[in-house]
């Protein structure tokens, strides 16, 4: 009963979290474009292209995660999270030359949350294949985790929605404390 409740709890506060990362619409995409990241307009065209692909890759997979975990589809799940972890359009598409630009140009930050972001999909991948189902929800927890942290530093002009306030700024926090259904 335990177990059921840490799977549902950590499934519940994954889909909470992966609808945050994940809700803006395409119509948004085109109006923030012109407002990119030094970083990210540095890149050529052609490598922001595969960039983008790359970006729409993971977030579909993502999507088709969430029920696969859900049903227990742990071969499934394997696969998919083993497909993010190899980055697949990227590394089949990316010329050499190519590579070298987008090394070059991306943040130090950037790289150190992508190979978190990777190795959190090969580690699920590994929990999914030995059928360690807290392992896998703690995993899909890291990789939308991994999501936000990039998209609020490096993707703004995507997610307004994740900037982040000074810390002398005001709290988004409810004014009311939140409840949760239950008499104490």
């Amino acid at each position: 009963m335990i177990k059921f409740f840490r799977f549902s709890l950590i499934l519940s506060l994954s889909i909470s979290l992966g609808n945050l990362a994940f809700a803006e619409s395409e119509d948004n995409h085109a109006e923030h474009d012109s407002q990119q990241t030094p970083s990210v307009t540095t890149l050529s065209p052609a490598i922001r292209e595969l960039l983008t692909q790359e970006m729409q890759s993971i977030q579909k997979s993502m999507a088709e995660l969430l029920p696969l975990i859900a049903s227990g589809d742990w071969h499934d799940v394997s696969q998919l999270a083993a497909r993010i972890a190899n980055g697949h359009i990227m590394k089949q598409r990316l010329t050499p030359t190519q590579a070298q630009e987008l090394m070059a140009t991306l943040p130090q930050g950037f790289k150190a949350l992508d190979n978190r972001f990777h190795s959190a999909a090969n580690m699920m991948s590994r929990a999914a294949k030995e059928g360690h189902i807290e392992l896998v929800t703690f995993y899909y927890y890291r990789l939308t985790e991994g999501c936000i942290s990039c998209h609020s530093q490096y993707a703004t002009h995507r997610f307004p929605a994740l900037i982040k306030e000074p810390a002398a700024g005001h709290s988004h926090a409810p004014e009311k404390p939140m409840h949760d259904g239950h008499r104490h």
